[in-house]
């Protein structure tokens, strides 16, 4: 079941209902919620739900041994228990067969011609997002920033929450726990945003970001060899914002449907094309995958402190480690290893943005630089990924007809909307907030309705894969 499907609008419209009636027995609600939510989850294939239970059960469990020791030596025992489960079902299912490959291909560049057997197992959609949340439950109860959870079905919920389940954000329990203290009152209002937020996503989706993909980054891939250098650089800065359209819309259903049921969830972009530096970029794109590798990676590292050397090191590995999480493959390795080289060396050279027009053109250069790097978030062979960064100085090679009159017109728009002002957006959910409940149903139908003609065409959203 998909956002863009009619399904999931009947979903959430049950649920809201659900909830609404039980909003006077807390316990029942969160059941209500729950049941709901693994429902979804299992709708796109049953098995999935042995790993999120055992990720549930493992953390809850873990989360409840260290607030019950004082023991600092059992207390980094349990955390390991952790550290060492999550990470292990998410390496052992995402990168197994890839670790495998790789020792195949090193063992025959030294001579040892042998095939290595494959574990052949399917990647449980979300699962690079619900280990990180489990993970760092475990984590803030270690460091007693939290206490642990009292309730086995609200930890369920804290998990399975639909919305964000199979692609995020990436919540907290201190950020999401505290909101079952007493289940959320109606509020017309929150309802209202919620439903702007839901369309423009499913705008930004269907009809922005698959439009653009399938007119000017699918034809391009498919033959990068093709193309000269000026329809590959249209093809880079549209795989960007076709990819921007995408996750970013997602991240609006998601946060959307949350506040219609009562529930914030936390900002996941922040114009990351207006970013003075690669770092900054990756700071306002996927800000919870963000700020969880610098609060539980980065600083433990010794973030800033050191010298720049050490700082250097900390923010490659910083890099390195996003680039692996977001997929198998090595396009995805040399995507990490790209931002990390990236953003720490742009920190040695430019540790503080210029001013005026020099901050512009810091931009500019810094968004280049960093939209690069999507053509390697791409599951292609590595061969395919040198053509296409080989099309990019192809000045001399005739032009291959990659140019979509409508498609352009969208990535401008898109690009133009991307750098608007703040207060815009802010406007339109201020305005939502306090829109008749007849205006908010034309909205659905109106948005709807168009998104509706782009249905049979809908694909699904990239991030599922991670």
């Amino acid at each position: 079941m998909r956002f863009t499907e009619l399904q999931y609008g009947v979903l959430l419209v049950v649920a809201w209902l659900g909830f609404r009636a039980l909003r006077h027995h807390r316990w029942f609600g969160v059941a209500w919620l729950t049941a709901l939510s693994l429902g979804f989850y299992g709708s796109f294939d049953p098995r999935y739900l042995l790993l999120l239970g055992a990720a549930t059960v493992l953390d809850y469990g873990v989360g409840a041994r260290i607030g019950a020791t004082e023991e600092p030596v059992a207390r980094k025992r349990w955390l390991a228990v952790s550290i060492v489960g999550n990470l292990g079902m998410l390496g052992v299912f995402k990168y197994g067969d890839f670790v495998l490959q790789t020792l195949e291909a090193a063992l025959s560049l030294v001579g040892v011609e042998r095939t290595l057997p494959r574990l052949g197992l399917d990647l449980p959609i979300g699962i690079s997002f619900y280990s990180f949340q489990t993970l760092s439950y475990s984590i803030d109860v270690y460091r007693r920033r939290i206490e642990p959870a009292r309730s086995w079905l609200g930890f369920v919920w804290f998990v399975s929450f639909f919305p964000q389940l199979v692609a995020g954000p990436i919540v907290r329990a201190s950020e999401m726990l505290p909101q079952l203290a007493r289940l959320p009152r109606p509020d017309p209002g929150a309802i209202g945003e919620g439903v702007a937020l839901v369309l423009v996503g499913l705008f930004k989706k269907m009809v922005l970001g698959d439009t653009i993909g399938r007119s000017l980054v699918d034809p391009f891939y498919a033959v990068p060899s093709r193309y000269n250098a000026a329809e590959a650089w249209l093809a880079d800065w549209a795989s960007y914002f076709a990819l921007y359209c995408d996750f970013s819309g997602y991240t609006d259903i998601a946060v959307g449907s949350a506040l219609c049921l009562g529930f914030v969830l936390p900002q996941n972009f922040d114009r990351p094309a207006f970013a003075p530096s690669p770092a900054e970029h990756w700071r306002r794109w996927h800000m919870t995958l963000g700020t969880w590798l610098r609060d539980y990676l980065y600083f433990p590292l010794g973030g800033s402190r050191g010298g720049p050397l050490r700082q250097w090191r900390n923010l490659f590995l910083v890099f390195f480690v996003s680039g692996v999480w977001h997929g198998v493959g090595a396009s995805y390795v040399l995507m990490g290893l790209y931002n990390g080289v990236l953003a720490a060396t742009w920190r040695l050279v430019r540790p503080e943005p210029g001013r005026g027009a020099l901050r512009v053109v810091e931009g500019l250069v810094a968004f280049q630089l960093t939209a690069l790097s999507v053509m390697a978030l791409r599951p292609i062979e590595l061969g395919r990924l040198r053509e296409a960064v080989g099309a990019l100085v192809a000045f001399d090679r005739p032009a291959g007809g990659l140019g979509d009159p409508v498609a352009i017109g969208l990535l401008v728009g898109v690009i133009l909307l991307h750098l608007s002002p703040r207060r815009w957006r802010t406007r339109l959910l201020v305005e939502a907030r306090t829109a008749s409940p007849a205006l908010l149903a034309l909205a659905v139908v109106l948005v709807g309705g168009l998104c509706a003609l782009y249905a049979t065409e809908a694909r699904d959203f990239y991030y599922f894969q991670f």
